[in-house]
């Protein structure tokens, strides 16, 4: 399997490409330098921020503050920061942005970000492990089921490891999510039905 280049490989990859051609073409290859970021900017849509108190999950609006350890985030190129309480709401949004509000439908994702569930630290949702867990009794988390990140797959694949009635089909990566699992976990937000 080929990886993705991510946006931030290309963009690294691009300036130096850029710097270089410059040095060739007889200019300076010295890249310009940019003006020192206050302690108030505004994170790049392709870091993560801090989660305002007062956000609300773009899924089922709980608040995602309320849930340091679980929340997880979205930036949209060119059109703001998405924020949810959980693994399980990021992944129904990724999977059809266009259903919730703010509506993203066909936009292109900059960042994903969730916690990873072994360490609680901010990790790179599309570069993650997930697994699909099914029983909410063995996780104490918001919404009582999400796919669970990990950082590493071997980490991943050591919870699994754990219970008879998960394998490693159970193993996803973000580009695996689907309808299928977007509606196993956060089905009730997709119901139109009006009950």
């Amino acid at each position: 399997m080929t990886p993705r280049l991510s946006r931030r490989r290309f963009v690294a990859v691009a300036s130096a490409l850029t710097a270089g051609l410059a040095g060739c073409a007889g200019g300076d290859a010295t890249p310009t330098a940019t003006p020192t970021a206050s302690a108030t900017a505004t994170p790049a849509r392709t870091d993560p921020a801090s989660v305002p108190d007062d956000a609300s999950c773009a899924v089922c609006n709980m608040v995602p503050a309320n849930f340091p350890d679980y929340n997880a985030q979205l930036t949209v190129e060119g059109d703001g920061r998405v924020f949810f309480c959980s693994s399980g709401c990021l992944g129904a949004y990724y999977v059809d942005p266009g259903h919730f509000e703010p509506s993203h439908e066909g936009a292109t994702f900059a960042g994903l970000w969730v916690h990873d569930h072994g360490t609680k630290e901010l990790i790179d949702a599309t570069a993650a492990w997930f697994v699909r867990e099914t029983n909410a009794d063995r996780v104490d988390d918001p919404m009582q089921r999400n796919p669970l990140p990990f950082a590493d797959r071997a980490d991943a694949e050591a919870y699994v490891a754990e219970y008879d009635d998960l394998t490693d089909a159970d193993l996803l990566q973000l580009a695996d999510f689907d309808m299928e699992l977007a509606t196993f976990y956060r089905g009730r937000f997709f119901d139109t039905s009006g009950n």
